[in-house]
């Protein structure tokens, strides 16, 4: 897609591409932007130092948050400085909004506005100067204030809102209950958007594994983060199931060779294990076999 003569890629998403159409018409040419160079596939746009931020970024994306309404988050709007380490934690299970980079001192509120993200970043500033609790009750009043009421309490000095977005309620409609159209409806945008997720698992999943390289073995670890790490896990393993056993055996059940293999990862080597019985598949995948038979 073309805008004010410069080429920021194809665009899943409405929302954020149109976030971004907003931005360049405020703000102006962008600092990067990161698209597919074969495919023009894009991915995000990157704004430095506008509206009060050090980094403002729009990603493609249709992940979802929960509190304190379900809602879709393409901005991140960013900040140097530094958070104590014992902070990190409970500003981390205030909200999964909250991203604190520890390594370059840069701490990100993820979202749909700039005015949820830089209420976001001026929580842990206040949480960091000792003016407010790091609790997700005090993040959560703070926000329904907003979305609310249009109400900004307290006032953000270093947000300059540009954009005017707490001047016009309709600028937060997407902080809320938001369903994302898409840019095309062609059916054919499930996969990419699936693998660009996938990716950014693997990502996060690489810096946390890393991480606990670097920590002993007797350490312990948050209880909120072990809870949503066994969460995550299930989630994970559920959709595998579902993606490496129905669909492949959909793709194969015309084929010559009526057995199927899988590839199982260890640290010292791939095994190909055959399957060729019902009994070796993972019971969430017998279950929904089940609840379709049954259907």
């Amino acid at each position: 897609m073309i805008h004010n003569d410069i080429d920021i890629g194809n665009w899943v998403y409405k929302g954020p591409r149109d976030f971004v159409i907003k931005l360049m018409n405020k703000f102006g040419i962008p600092s990067y932007i990161e698209k597919s160079p074969t495919t023009n596939e894009a991915y995000s746009v990157t704004f430095k130092n506008i509206d009060g931020f050090d980094i403002v970024r729009v990603i493609d994306s249709n992940t979802n948050k929960l509190h304190p309404y379900p809602a879709k988050i393409y901005v991140e709007g960013s900040l140097y400085f530094t958070v104590p380490p014992e902070l990190v934690g409970p500003l981390k299970a205030a909200s999964a909004t909250i991203m604190i980079d520890e390594l370059n001192q840069l701490v990100t509120g993820k979202c749909a506005s700039l005015s949820i993200a830089a209420a976001t970043v001026q929580f842990v500033i206040d949480a960091v100067n000792g003016t407010a609790p790091p609790t997700r009750e005090e993040y959560d009043k703070r926000l329904i204030s907003i979305i609310n009421e249009n109400k900004l309490e307290p006032k953000i000095s270093w947000w300059e809102d540009r954009l005017n977005e707490m001047s016009s309620p309709k600028s937060l409609k997407h902080e809320k209950n938001e369903e994302f159209e898409l840019v095309v409806k062609d059916g054919h945008t499930d996969v990419p958007s699936a693998k660009r997720q996938m990716k950014k698992i693997q990502e996060d999943v690489v810096d946390m594994y890393n991480s606990l390289l670097s920590k002993s073995e007797d350490e312990s670890l948050p209880s909120w983060w072990t809870n949503k790490l066994a969460v995550a896990a299930a989630y994970l393993n559920s959709l595998r199931d579902y993606m490496v056993y129905e669909t492949n055996e959909a793709a194969t059940e015309d084929a010559d060779d009526a057995s199927s293999s899988l590839l199982v990862f260890r640290d010292d080597a791939i095994d190909v294990v055959p399957v060729s019985d019902s009994d070796m598949l993972p019971p969430s995948v017998l279950q929904a076999r089940e609840q379709n038979n049954a259907s």
